[in-house]
């Protein structure tokens, strides 16, 4: 780590993520991996974190600093490299439902591009899921966004 990154901070391949940032990070991904967020995918994204337990101690403050964060990192490094720093640190116990609130925001727009069809599937793979079940969840997924 040079100088310039250490007194600018950022997130650095050395600093291990929260299971906080790493859940985000992994909805952040759904929503910018076809190039461009629309806002049902935020919307869609800031509803889920706010829901779970997983974040009920954070308030808005802590909220756009993480956000604030994993936007930084998928700008400079890209959807991919955000995703692997995100599946590396997630909890084993998180994959599934970061898999279906992923699928939820790549739905939310009711248009699934070719980007997003192959972030999906890059990302069951990264999270080591199986895929009878990653397709039962695609498919709850759509049934929950139909109409």
């Amino acid at each position: 780590m040079g100088l310039l990154d250490s007194l600018f901070g950022g997130m650095e391949s050395s600093s291990k993520l929260t299971p906080q940032e790493s859940f985000a990070g992994i909805l952040m991904g759904a929503s910018g991996c076809d190039g461009h967020i629309a806002d049902d995918e935020v919307n869609g994204l800031i509803t889920c974190l706010v829901r779970m337990k997983l974040f009920q101690r954070y308030d808005g403050r802590q909220y756009g600093k993480t956000l604030n964060k994993l936007h930084g990192f998928m700008k400079k490094k890209g959807v991919d490299a955000l995703i692997d720093a995100c599946t590396e640190t997630l909890p084993k116990d998180l994959r599934k439902a970061a898999f279906a609130n992923a699928c939820d925001i790549v739905l939310a727009d009711g248009v699934v591009e070719q980007d997003e069809k192959v972030f999906m599937e890059r990302l069951r793979d990264k999270l080591q899921l199986d895929a009878k079940v990653a397709k039962t969840i695609a498919e709850v997924m759509v049934i929950k966004n139909k109409g």
